[in-house]
């Protein structure tokens, strides 16, 4: 009898042991809810709601919940991605109406919102925004440089993201210059950023021009010893159109303090 009495209260104790394992941690209690659940209520509200204010006060405990929500099926099968299964839908419109497209764009910007306004309080997430990027850029279109500049704030002088950083800044397309300027931003190192800026320079201007990273470092003298010349370069180039030498000139006129002389090289010769 004895023995069938600790039988079943070890089988209960070793169930109770495996429903404490498989239960879903939740997180601790702030204000009467778990964290999860205000983390999951953050993410469906506009900024600075209530729930949104409770995650960024309960800080780096409620990253790993935020995380969570850069995590979706196409991180894990790729070819059940928005593109994929979007294109497979195209090609097969009997079949493709049944099919459920998971877009994570809007849930991945409410989340690297919320993980950008925690600051470096959030650099437990830097593996997961990576992730994010790698897996479903395509499907994020203007989410990614959004994207990319969360992962540059969030990670404040850890170098984590620097290896990744420095391999999407080698591609030739307009993210290229976000991932330089925020590997800059993470470690100081001209290198990338200079090289970056160069070799667009020579494949596309229009990438080095038109987003708002020249604009960033423009009071940046160590990056303008560099910068000027390359922009006075450009800038005589007569290859460059008309709308690229314009957006030369203005990055060059907020450099007032660096340019002065090339300026005036630059206005003689149009004279």
């Amino acid at each position: 009898m004895n023995r069938r009495r600790n039988f079943v209260l070890l089988l209960v104790v070793a169930a109770f042991g495996c429903g404490l394992h498989w239960w879903p941690d939740r997180g601790s209690v702030y204000q009467g809810h778990r964290t999860a659940d205000w983390v999951e209520q953050a993410l469906k509200e506009p900024s600075r709601s209530e729930a949104f204010e409770a995650v960024l006060k309960i800080g780096a405990p409620a990253v790993p919940f935020i995380a969570k929500a850069l995590h979706d099926r196409s991180h894990r099968f790729h070819f059940l991605s928005a593109d994929q299964v979007m294109h497979f839908s195209y090609l097969h419109p009997r079949i493709g109406r049944w099919v459920d497209v998971e877009n994570c764009a809007g849930k991945h910007g409410q989340a690297a919102w919320l993980l950008r306004c925690m600051g470096t309080n959030a650099q437990a997430a830097i593996p997961d925004l990576i992730d994010c990027l790698k897996y479903c850029s395509s499907i994020h279109v203007v989410t990614v440089l959004d994207l990319v500049e969360t992962l540059g704030e969030v990670s404040g002088n850890n170098p984590a993201a620097i290896p990744y950083l420095t391999e999407r800044a080698r591609h030739d397309d307009s993210l290229s210059l976000r991932s330089a300027a925020m590997a800059y931003y993470i470690n100081g190192q001209t290198n990338l950023l200079i090289e970056t800026c160069e070799r667009l320079s020579r494949k596309d201007p229009s990438w080095l021009l038109d987003g708002q990273e020249l604009s960033w470092f423009k009071d940046d003298q160590e990056l303008n010893q560099h910068l000027v010349p390359l922009l006075e370069k450009l800038y005589l180039d007569p290859m460059l159109g008309p709308r690229d030498r314009l957006s030369v000139m203005d990055a060059l006129e907020a450099r007032t303090n660096d340019t002065a002389a090339v300026l005036f090289c630059v206005r003689f010769r149009q004279d």
